[in-house]
């Protein structure tokens, strides 16, 4: 007997389900797309329970007649292409045939269809792939299409999708990418009934900022480039945009929304004198270009392109966008918000504005920071010197004995980044930021299991935090954890959040800032590590932290120090980096070949 086997036309289905169906998500894109490629000027999506229940996705496109109806769900049935010379030109969005045959293999799927000019369609039901009827309907013009229990038969699948917040998050991102790549069309959003977004057709700025928020539209910079064979045009943010997350960076090729690392970097490049590593500028940028020079149908999803000649695109894109910015982000700016809390009317060190022209990596962290109130120092009968001594005992697995006490005798800061501290056989050098890190880590952590939150201090005036929808339902799910740490935030009508108060040893004056980059490092970590309260302490460390450049008084490095070893596990930060390295006179003296 022949150990190869033809499969089934079901179990194929739902091999090729697993290509292009990896969540809700991926079924929203399909419909989406095929609602574009129909002609539709308006596009509502209603999901439930994060799209896991039920997707529907209604348009007033052209509409298929009952026998087109049906051929739509057949395995590499499409309209869009009939020949092999097509592929070199192709125009539309999907052209494979594979999506809904593969998105029906896996849920219960209720198509209706109608036709222009008529008032009768057809509305067919299919349940894992197989029909169970198709009958006349009355209905407008266009095509509505409902999923339910998506992934109903492949239990497996099913278990692996994360919760219906989570999974509804990605369905912002996919309809927000739709949005922004088609800003002439009406797009409705609702979440269990509720109403996510109305954005009406209007041009792209338009569309960014209400997409987004109100406070994108002062900080967008127009791009507009034609040289007679590539088009570029859409908008770059300002330094006020760049984030500590990769996300907003949407590049669009022919109306084809791509994931390309290449030309992604290419505006990271022309961004790179004002940028520093992990840094992400925003842009909204669309190019256009022969389509025979571009080739789509390379990935199973349709996300991925090849050029022709992709380093001319690079060069076109780099070149371009860093002459706009030289043109227009003359000064890159500091601080410009007023203080709002009571810590910040101590006296602040405002940093001086740096030009591009000065061709040096300008951090955007070039702003004023508050010395944080400091804890007294310890009790005599816990000097520093003791726990230094036990620290140098433990790396050099040294017995002590009656005569080996150890002495501080300075501490002093370098390149206000490291501090340096002499004992009697050795010189230790900690990292201010990752000993301030490990510090703040250990804290939250004991807070998030105790009953009482941090202390808090209140702002004088409440700020106000307008976030994208995904970044207002991920703030959402980790309040709690929030408000354990010090922070009084507090829904503010649709998507804004007022910031009424921040832990009472907080550095920053610029809040709003500090709490999304706090929500970027932990939607970040979370990727790779699924402790929510572990992963938001660790974020929380790492951007409230004392930073690389802060200058730090002589009793503020000594309670630095006098903190660190208080913790736990003072020998590394919550990322794994060494906080304290120990450099033995021994092993000075054999540098300079005393021995």
């Amino acid at each position: 007997m022949s150990k190869i086997r033809i499969l089934s036309e079901q179990i194929a289905n739902k091999i090729a389900a697993g290509e292009v169906v990896q969540r809700p998500a991926s079924v929203v894109k399909e419909l989406i797309e095929n609602a574009i490629d129909s002609g539709a000027t308006d596009i509502l999506i209603s999901i439930e329970n994060g799209g896991k229940d039920v997707i529907r996705v209604v348009d007033n496109g052209e509409g298929m007649g009952e026998d087109d109806l049906l051929l739509a769900f057949e395995q590499h049935a499409t309209s869009k292409i009939a020949q092999i010379n097509d592929l070199e030109n192709i125009q539309t969005l999907g052209f494979r045939g594979e999506a809904l045959p593969s998105i029906a293999s896996v849920s219960m799927v209720e198509a209706q269809s109608c036709q222009q000019d008529r008032v009768e369609g057809y509305k067919l039901i299919i349940n894992g792939g197989e029909i169970e009827s198709v009958e006349p309907v009355a209905m407008k013009p266009g095509t509505h299409v409902t999923v339910r229990k998506l992934f109903y038969n492949i239990p497996a699948r099913r278990k692996f999708l994360k919760s219906p917040n989570a999974e509804y998050r990605y369905i912002i991102d996919t309809v927000r990418r739709f949005a922004l790549g088609y800003p002439q069309l009406r797009f409705q959003l609702y979440s269990n009934n509720s109403e996510v977004f109305i954005l009406e057709p209007g041009n792209l700025k338009t569309r960014v900022v209400k997409v987004f928020s109100d406070h994108y539209e002062q900080k967008l910079i127009k791009v507009e480039v034609n040289d007679g064979f590539f088009t570029l045009h859409g908008f770059v943010g300002g330094m006020d945009l760049v984030r500590k997350k990769g996300g907003e960076q949407y590049l669009f090729v022919n109306d084809r929304l791509v994931n390309d690392r290449l030309m992604n970097s290419a505006v990271y490049k022309a961004f790179s004198p004002m940028i520093e590593k992990g840094e992400y500028p925003f842009f909204v940028l669309k190019l256009t270009m022969p389509h025979r020079d571009v080739d789509v149908n390379v990935h199973p999803q349709k996300t991925e392109i090849k050029y022709r000649d992709e380093w001319q695109i690079y060069n076109f894109i780099r070149n371009n966008i860093a002459v706009i910015l030289k043109d227009t982000l003359r000064v890159i700016p500091t601080i410009t918000e007023i203080p709002t809390s009571f810590a910040a009317f101590n006296t602040p060190e405002y940093t001086p504005r740096k030009t591009i022209d000065d061709q040096q990596n300008i951090p955007l962290d070039n702003i004023s920071t508050m010395r944080p109130p400091m804890p007294p120092p310890l009790p005599e009968h816990h000097p520093l010197s003791r726990r230094i001594e036990q620290f140098n005992q433990s790396l050099n697995n040294l017995e002590p004995t009656k005569n080996s006490k150890e002495l501080v005798v300075s501490l002093w800061q370098a390149h206000n980044k490291y501090i340096f501290a002499q004992i009697a056989t050795a010189i230790i050098i900690i990292d201010q930021h990752a000993a301030h890190e490990r510090i703040l880590f250990e804290k939250a952590l004991k807070t998030f299991s105790g009953s009482s939150a941090q202390a808090s201090q209140q702002l004088l005036f409440p700020v106000s935090l307008e976030l994208s929808p995904d970044d207002f339902s991920l703030l959402a799910d980790v309040l709690g954890e929030f408000t354990k740490l010090g922070f009084i935030l507090r829904a503010f009508g649709k998507n804004t959040m007022l910031i009424e108060a921040v832990p009472a040893d907080f550095r920053y004056i610029n809040e709003g800032k500090i709490v999304l980059d706090i929500l970027d490092n932990f939607r970040e970590r979370r990727e790779t590590r699924h402790d929510k309260q572990y992963n938001m302490a660790a974020s929380y460390a790492c951007k409230a932290a004392i930073k690389t450049g802060d200058a730090l008084e002589p009793i503020e490095m000594q309670n630095l120090v006098d903190q660190l070893f208080q913790t736990e596990s003072p020998y590394a930060c919550p990322h794994g980096r060494p906080t304290i390295i120990n450099l033995t006179l021994d092993e000075l003296d054999k540098r300079f070949k005393r021995k």
